[in-house]
C-alpha cells in the first residue's frame, strides 16, 4: 500500500524519505510550504527543497485522494532531514520528522522517521562492502507486512537485487557513466517488468519505455537552465533506484532530480504535458507545478518550491 503512488506514477518520492505508511484500512498517498528565493544571483546553493504531491484516483471503485507535504533541509548540497505529512480522503494528517545519518566516506547509511510523539515509525538501514550497497533493510514498526530486506551482488555492468523471502529479484544496468540505463525485473526466470532509458549528451533523460505489467512510453523535454536538485540527488546516487519497488517506473525520478537541466513537460503515451516554471532573472528556478489529468478516475499534481542561500 505504502507504494500505491509510485506505481501509477514513476516519481516517486523520495526514495531518500521514507515515510510511515497510512492506516492500513485505506491507501497511502498541495499547498506550498513557502515561496522560493527572491535573490537574482546565480551562485547560491539550495537549501530548503518543499514538493507538496496531490493524488487523486479511482481504486476498484472506490475514490482515493492524498496530499503529501514534504520539506526538506539541506546543507552543502545534501538531504540532512525533512519534514512530512501525509493524509488521505480527509484523514487527520500524519506528522514526522526525517533523520538521515552518514558514515564518514558521506554515504547514507539510515533514514529514520520519528512522528510527533517523539516515537520512531519506521527506519531504513543500508549497509555497504568495499564502498558499494550490499543490503537494504526497512522496518515499519506498526505492520511487518510492509517490512522488506534486499541483498545486492555486482557483475560488471549491472546490479542484481533480491528480496529475501520473495523470488521477484531486479536488475540494474548501468552505462559507462554509471548512470541507470535499464532496470528489468524478474519472478524466477521470468522477466515480468522492464524499462530502458535513453540520455542526450548533456544528461538529460530523454525517453523511457516499460513493457511487461505496465506498458508506457514517455518522452521528457527540459528548459536550458541548470537543475539545482541534480547535485542534491547526484549524492548516494544508486540508493535513488535500488531501494525501490520492483514495479515502480525510474524514468521520472531521473527526470525531476537527476537531469542536467529542469524538466518541463513530458508526452505519456503520445499525450503532451507542459509544465509552469518560474524563474528569478538570473534564470534560477524558483518553483515548479506539474500537473496531469488522465480523466476521472487519475489525477496528480506536483508544486515544487526551490529555497537558496549564500
Amino acid at each position: 500500500m505504502k507504494k500505491l503512488a509510485l506505481i501509477v506514477f514513476m516519481l516517486t518520492l523520495i526514495t531518500s524519505c521514507n515515510t510511515e505508511p497510512l492506516d492500513p484500512a485505506i491507501i497511502e498517498g498541495g499547498g506550498n510550504t513557502g515561496g522560493g528565493s527572491s535573490s537574482e544571483s546565480s551562485d547560491l546553493t539550495l537549501s530548503v527543497y518543499n514538493l507538496d504531491t496531490e493524488i487523486s484516483l479511482v481504486f476498484f471503485g472506490l475514490p482515493i485522494e492524498t496530499t503529501t507535504n514534504s520539506s526538506l533541509t539541506i546543507s552543502n548540497n545534501k538531504i540532512v532531514s525533512g519534514t512530512h505529512a501525509l493524509s488521505a480522503n480527509g484523514s487527520p494528517s500524519e506528522n514526522e520528522n526525517q533523520v538521515i545519518e552518514r558514515n564518514g566516506s558521506g554515504q547514507i547509511v539510515s533514514d529514520i522517521s520519528v512522528n510527533t510523539s517523539g516515537v520512531t515509525t519506521n527506519e531504513t538501514l543500508i549497509n555497504y562492502t568495499n564502498g558499494v550497497i550490499s543490503s537494504i533493510t526497512y522496518d515499519y514498526y506498526e505492520d511487518d507486512e510492509d517490512d522488506y530486506t534486499y541483498n545486492f551482488t555486482y557483475d560488471g555492468n549491472t546490479i542484481t537485487r533480491i528480496e529475501v523471502g520473495s523470488s521477484i529479484s531486479t536488475v540494474f544496468t548501468v552505462d559507462g557513466s554509471d548512470r541507470v540505463i535499464k532496470k528489468e525485473s524478474f519472478d524466477g526466470e521470468f522477466s515480468i517488468q522492464l524499462e530502458t532509458i535513453a540520455y542526450n549528451v548533456i544528461g538529460n533523460i530523454t525517453s523511457s519505455t516499460t513493457s511487461g505489467e505496465i506498458d508506457s512510453n514517455t518522452i521528457y523535454q527540459f528548459d536550458n537552465n541548470l537543475n539545482p536538485l541534480k547535485v542534491v540527488y547526484s549524492d548516494n546516487y544508486l540508493l535513488n533506484f535500488l531501494n525501490d519497488d520492483y514495479s515502480d517506473e525510474i524514468g521520472g525520478q531521473i527526470a525531476q532530480f537527476l537531469s542536467t537541466n529542469n524538466w518541463n513537460g513530458a508526452s505519456f503515451n503520445g499525450t503532451v504535458f507542459n509544465f509552469n516554471l518560474e524563474y528569478n532573472s538570473a534564470g534560477r528556478i524558483i518553483s515548479r507545478d506539474i500537473a496531469y489529468n488522465f480523466g476521472p478516475e487519475l489525477s496528480f499534481e506536483f508544486n515544487e518550491v526551490f529555497n537558496f542561500v549564500n
